[in-house]
């Protein structure tokens, strides 16, 4: 799937998400040409904030096509005081209404994590969607392993979701090539995913979907588990 454009009223052509000049112009760009649903509870969110988020979006499925923008739902109904965003394997993608208020509310809140280390030097608050696109691609490589819509199949992905199946593989591979022997001594992975951030520790798909966020922002500069990480999965999905 590849970036196209759109017409919104007045023959003015919209050739990216960041040419949006409302929600409703966003909204229907962002469906129009990748088939992502964007719901009514993003007018809960500044809409700079959601234009920016959805240029960062734009920018994953132009790397990723294999992640499927059809298969994505954009979201503010995340409740809790815990989380900028969260995410399901169905892809759906719900961001904090509270956070994402207003662009200096989303700024200070990733300044403070990025300050302590929690999150990959060289990012922004954009990066919040990035990262959970990073586990859309989790989600894409299990969507494509366990297709259908029958129960059956949803069961699979879930399980296989909930155990960090596809991270782990992605995590795994990756390792063999960045730390070898990394499985006789594991302070070999641990040091190289610290390496990434504090939050790439919690576990596989964290780890994943810091290091898709670190290469997005950094590339060259990226950490070089990131680096082999994003090699994967571009070769999975891109």
């Amino acid at each position: 799937m590849g970036k196209g454009s759109g017409s919104y009223g007045g023959g003015v052509k919209y050739m990216r998400a960041m040419d949006a000049g409302s929600l409703a112009e966003l909204s229907q760009y962002m469906t129009r040409t990748y088939g992502m649903e964007m719901d009514r509870t993003l007018s809960r969110i500044d809409f700079d904030v959601a234009r920016n988020l959805s240029d960062a979006v734009e920018g994953m499925l132009s790397e990723f096509p294999g992640i499927g923008g059809a298969d994505l739902r954009l979201t503010a109904t995340l409740k809790g005081n815990n989380a900028y965003a969260g995410t399901t394997v169905e892809g759906v993608i719900m961001l904090h209404p509270g956070i994402f208020s207003s662009e200096g509310n989303a700024v200070a809140a990733y300044r403070e994590d990025l300050d302590a280390g929690f999150h990959p030097r060289g990012t922004a608050y954009q990066s919040i969607i990035v990262h959970e696109m990073g586990h859309q691609i989790e989600a894409a490589i299990l969507r494509k392993r366990f297709p259908g819509t029958d129960r059956k199949a949803q069961q699979a992905r879930s399980a296989a979701w909930r155990q960090g199946t596809a991270a782990s593989e992605l995590v795994s591979r990756a390792l063999d090539r960045v730390a070898p022997g990394w499985q006789q001594n594991r302070k070999l992975a641990a040091d190289q995913v610290a390496r990434i951030s504090k939050y790439a520790t919690s576990d596989v798909s964290e780890t994943v979907a810091e290091a898709i966020s670190d290469y997005y922002s950094n590339r060259r500069n990226a950490s070089p588990l990131s680096k082999e990480i994003w090699r994967l999965a571009k070769r999975e999905l891109g």
